[in-house]
């Protein structure tokens, strides 16, 4: 027994530096220091690893925020004057933590130790000047595969060649000049990853121009979206808020890898206004029963912030459905603005929503779903329409998830749990799983 204990001893002290970087990679830099304890061998292993990353967890310093800050700055200051080797990744998400002086000459060191994945998130000093002002060394690592930064004026310098092995970009809160996506998109010819979440300075209009770009995530004001070419361009977020309704249907025709699409109600209002001249009046004719293009590709459709409050949104929702006559997954979720307005007791009396879906010939349109989600469920007699609707026309639909919000009235429940109780389902196989969770 004292052979095999001491035999497996030495196997974890012999085990290579590589080995011993990756086990450390899993652990918190502040318990990844504490193995220099555990033997000579790995008293100084910590120091050379490649991942370096400074986040809450790290940051838990009971102080006031200002003392707080520069601690911080002087424990990422100590372990990089003691860090040995290459550094491929740098995360500095802190929540507080403010961009500092410290932070340029951070960049500038990481831009000359090789590194791959670099995060940067942290709170804006000014944000009336659009944030800290990335170091132009930043632009000389050529080895960046994954870029995050927040709170940041981001400008291109002009002798920029571009990041070839980039595939992962995130801009939070980032000011960008005008033209910045035509300038910088095709100096990242490897980009598969792109969000842009509330970002300012840029025009009015986004061009994406990435051959292999797969995910694009964008949550701003309006922007005139325009994809020239994203022939792989599969998992589309667009979450935008209330701005000019120029003409989003032509989008549809660019993405033909199209397989799953997060929309919010602001986007199907500017699909529904067309190109912004159309009249009320005419609005109903101008809103097609199905798209021009057919989205044979789309799987998941996912819609929230959504609001049935006149005949055109209603006319959107379900002409997006038509369009996508391979979904196997829908989700919906209700805007909670008010819980009253749109509670109504379960009752015999048929929806405007249900009515258009069945008088639209709507029945084939969910032959291949699997599930159907209602998130933060208000218990409205539209949801429960779409419920009745789903089970009565998807034959393979397997579950029918509902999750309430969570102050969800108990008797609201019981009355909606005996009402899901009596559709009919036309699948053998279908599941109503009603989950009650504190947050979402």
């Amino acid at each position: 027994m004292k052979r095999v204990c001491d035999s497996s001893a030495d196997r974890i002290t012999d085990l290579p530096a590589d080995v011993i970087h990756r086990i450390l990679a899993f652990l918190p830099i502040k318990d990844a220091a504490k193995t220099s304890i555990l033997s000579r061998k790995w008293r100084h292993q910590w120091l050379s690893i490649p991942q370096l990353v400074f986040d809450n967890g790290f940051a838990q310093l009971k102080s006031d925020f200002e003392a707080r800050s520069k601690l911080i700055m002087l424990s990422v200051y100590r372990t990089l004057l003691v860090h040995d080797g290459p550094i491929t990744k740098f995360e500095l998400s802190v929540p507080g933590l403010e961009f500092c002086d410290e932070i340029e000459h951070i960049v500038r060191y990481l831009s000359s130790k090789g590194v791959q994945y670099l995060e940067l998130s942290c709170a804006s000093p000014n944000p009336s000047t659009g944030g800290y002002k990335i170091h132009t060394s930043l632009f000389s690592a050529l080895n960046l595969k994954s870029l995050s930064l927040n709170s940041c004026v981001f400008t291109l310098p002009t002798w920029f060649v571009g990041f070839s092995k980039l595939t992962n970009l995130k801009l939070v809160n980032a000011a960008l000049p005008d033209g910045f996506f035509v300038d910088f998109l095709p100096k990242c010819p490897m980009l598969e990853c792109l969000e842009v979440i509330e970002c300012s300075g840029h025009s009015d209009k986004l061009e994406i121009a990435a051959p292999f770009l797969k995910s694009f995530s964008l949550e701003a004001y309006f922007m005139e979206i325009c994809f020239k070419h994203a022939p792989l361009l599969s998992v589309v977020t667009l979450h935008l808020s209330e701005a000019d309704t120029p003409d989003m249907v032509p989008l549809f025709a660019s993405l033909p890898a199209l397989q799953e699409f997060h929309v919010n109600y602001d986007f199907l209002r500017f699909l529904a206004h067309g190109d912004g001249e159309t009249t009320d009046s005419s609005l109903l004719k101008h809103i097609p029963a199905r798209l021009p293009t057919t989205l044979h590709q789309l799987t998941v459709l996912h819609m929230t912030d959504l609001v049935f409050d006149n005949s055109e949104m209603e006319r959107v929702f379900v002409c997006l459905i038509m369009s996508s006559p391979n979904l196997r997954s829908l989700t919906v979720q209700l805007y909670r603005f008010s819980i009253e307005e749109y509670y109504q007791p379960a009752n015999d009396e048929v929806s405007s929503i249900r009515r258009l879906l069945e008088a639209e010939d709507c029945l084939a349109c969910l032959q291949h779903l699997r599930e159907f989600t209602i998130l933060q469920s208000l218990g409205a007699q539209v949801e429960m329409d779409l419920v009745r609707f789903v089970l009565a026309t998807a034959p393979l639909v397997r579950f029918i998830h509902i999750m309430p919000i969570h102050n969800f009235d108990p008797k609201r429940e019981k009355d909606l749990m005996r009402e899901l109780m009596r559709y009919k389902r036309v699948s053998k196989e279908a599941e109503i799983i009603y989950n009650r969770v504190d947050k979402y």
